[in-house]
């Protein structure tokens, strides 16, 4: 019933400071203190590290407490929601998403990820599947700087703002980035609430949350037999990819919003990738961004 939202849980009881462990992270302007049972720190508590802040204030508190096999969420004094524990890094990841796009400042928030090279920013876009995640990686580990794997902020002015969450990686990507990264393996796994396996990749570093201009729009399809290409599109597909998934703040397409999408599309090089190796995505994008 607790799952299912039917009771909600009463508000969380008063932990000594020897039985907890607090962090405050800060991600797009917003930090968020948080505090975890200490039998339930591990692995979250590394998964958000290198966004952490030495604050003794913060905007938001998130309160975990564990009670008969679940973990409850509490913001500020109110339930949220409930999850496995081996869900928790899943499910504190997404609710720090809902807070950044519910308080901060930008025009339109892209399902994209951003990397950068040559000081732009060069976005991933795709469907679920499409390896965004898995090629993100493997381009930090060619030298491009991390800014974001999935969700990119775009502000007044069309530049870019990634949200440099741990980027949570699939099994079936586990064995594409073991040469890439071979501690990998030694990550603790995690759920979904979807009950897939991720690990999450920490990065050892982040590109800084300010505003970017946009160098590349790169559409991805990923096909078991695709031959292997970088082709330009043209700014009608442009536009419907940036707008594939997106959101606006109070969910309705401002004018001065779609006024930043074709400032972007004029400005940046887009373009649509097919592949089915990963070394091949690798090789054509870091040429194209010379």
């Amino acid at each position: 019933w607790q799952r299912l939202s039917l009771i909600r849980p009463d508000a969380p009881p008063s932990v000594p400071a020897r039985e907890a462990v607090s962090q405050v992270v800060a991600i797009a302007g917003l930090s968020v203190r948080i505090e975890y049972p200490a039998a339930r720190a591990f692995p979250a508590v590394a998964v958000f590290r290198h966004l952490e802040v030495r604050r003794e204030t913060a905007d938001i508190l998130f309160q975990l407490v564990e009670h008969e096999g679940r973990v409850h969420l509490f913001r500020d004094g109110d339930w949220i929601l409930s999850c496995a524990p081996d869900e928790l890094p899943v499910m504190l990841k997404g609710q720090m998403l809902i807070e950044v796009l519910d308080r901060s400042a930008y025009e339109l928030a892209l399902h994209a990820a951003a990397l950068l090279k040559n000081e732009r920013i060069v976005l991933l876009c795709g469907n679920p599947g499409a390896g965004k995640t898995t090629l993100t990686l493997a381009l930090v580990n060619a030298g491009f700087g991390f800014a974001s794997d999935d969700v990119t902020l775009l502000d007044s002015r069309g530049h870019g703002i990634g949200l440099p969450f741990a980027p949570a990686v699939k099994a079936g990507a586990w064995s594409l980035l073991a040469e890439r990264y071979p501690n990998l393996d030694a990550v603790p796994v995690c759920r979904r609430p979807d009950r897939r396996r991720v690990r999450f990749a920490v990065p050892s570093e982040v590109v800084p949350s300010s505003p970017i201009p946009i160098g590349y729009v790169i559409q991805l399809r990923r096909g078991r037999d695709a031959k292997a290409c970088l082709e330009p599109i043209d700014p009608a597909s442009a536009l419907r990819v940036l707008l594939n998934g997106a959101f606006a703040p109070g969910r309705e397409l401002s004018g001065s919003a779609f006024d930043t999408l074709t400032q972007v599309i004029g400005s940046a090089g887009t373009y649509c990738l097919s592949y089915s190796k990963l070394d091949d995505a690798v090789e054509l994008i870091t040429k194209a961004c010379r």
